[in-house]
């Protein structure tokens, strides 16, 4: 068991190496991208200065506006080791740890899964500088579970699949605790999240509604996963769905959703990498069509089974069987 815990170990510390080595030599293109403004506002807290003051300065189509932080306090809890150092080693840095992290959990709990970090949505997480990978790994290994408030929107959507202690209990702990730190900030938080850009509700696209046939699967984590995750605001370009990987139960399911997303993002960059155009908000359909849908298509090849808290099978006991489903386990 040692000796496999050291293999598994060293294998997420090489990918994890070549997932950093990767962000410094893209840096030059990059710029760190959405991790440059953790980096810039984790610095002013670390520097006594409100963060939530202020922001940091980005183009939105064709003009630079001062982005402020969308994030919850947490969050600078994280990125502080990362702001400590230059924003091109901070960048490296937290690409790798991230990546060591997810490939830790998926060896150790899912290996089959290993093709998700041949997909677009880690890829594109890896080179943003996102927190989709941590994400990801909290639901792989739920003792992490209350570190997803991070990254509030994707870490609500992942509750109806783990709806554990850690993850509710903890991450609203975790909340309360940063008031210590900054008692104001839920509010200053939520008065910046009114200037942020548009994040659609999947299930609200022109298709999205397709997604609610998980509820014919209700039963199953990947299912409820699945809906969680539609009916949450999100960046639809790839990072943000990360966590639909987990629907793949098998090498080939995993290879099939890492090969549409790839198609998928080609397509958005060939299509809207031009002057007026931005792939990060124009790739909405094609986020329904390389990742939800084909995710959708794996969910309702299974049956409806699953366990569920027993004080949940005797409030359902009479319903009819094509809707109450089976608590035998089934693949």
């Amino acid at each position: 068991m040692r000796r496999e815990t050291v293999r598994i170990f060293a294998v997420s510390a090489a990918i994890g190496l070549a997932a950093g080595t990767l962000a410094w030599f893209l840096f030059p293109y990059s710029h760190g991208a959405d991790f440059a403004q953790f980096h810039f506002h984790a610095r002013n807290w670390l520097a006594g200065r409100d963060p939530y003051v202020g922001g940091f300065p980005i183009m939105r189509r064709t003009r630079v506006v001062p982005e402020p932080f969308f994030y919850p306090f947490p969050a600078l809890f994280l990125l502080a080791p990362f702001a400590l150092v230059p924003l091109r080693l901070g960048y490296a840095l937290f690409a790798a740890a991230s990546t060591v992290l997810l490939s830790w959990c998926i060896l150790l709990k899912s290996p089959e899964r290993l093709p998700t970090l041949l997909g677009s949505a880690f890829i594109v997480a890896v080179g943003l500088g996102q927190w989709t990978p941590l994400v990801m790994a909290t639901l792989l290994l739920p003792a992490l579970g209350f570190l997803a408030v991070v990254k509030p929107n994707i870490g609500l959507a992942s509750v109806p699949a783990d709806p554990s202690w850690n993850r509710v209990v903890g991450g609203g702990a975790l909340l309360l605790l940063s008031l210590a730190f900054q008692p104001s900030w839920p509010a200053e938080w939520l008065r910046n999240l009114r200037s942020m850009p548009g994040h659609p509700i999947p299930l609200l696209i022109p298709g999205g509604v397709l997604t609610l046939l998980a509820l014919l699967r209700w039963r199953r984590p990947e299912a409820r996963l699945l809906l969680g995750m539609a009916c949450v605001p999100q960046l639809l370009y790839f990072a943000d769905q990360l966590p639909l990987w987990l629907v793949a139960r098998t090498r080939r399911e995993s290879i099939a959703l890492s090969a549409t997303s790839m198609i998928a993002w080609l397509i958005a960059l060939q299509a809207f990498n031009r002057p007026g155009g931005n792939p990060a908000f124009d790739s909405d359909y094609l986020v329904l069509a390389g990742v939800y849908l084909p995710a959708l298509v794996m969910v309702l090849r299974r049956k409806n089974s699953g366990r569920l808290p027993q004080y949940i099978e005797r409030r359902i006991a009479r319903w009819p069987q094509w809707i109450r489903g089976s608590a035998e386990e089934s693949a």
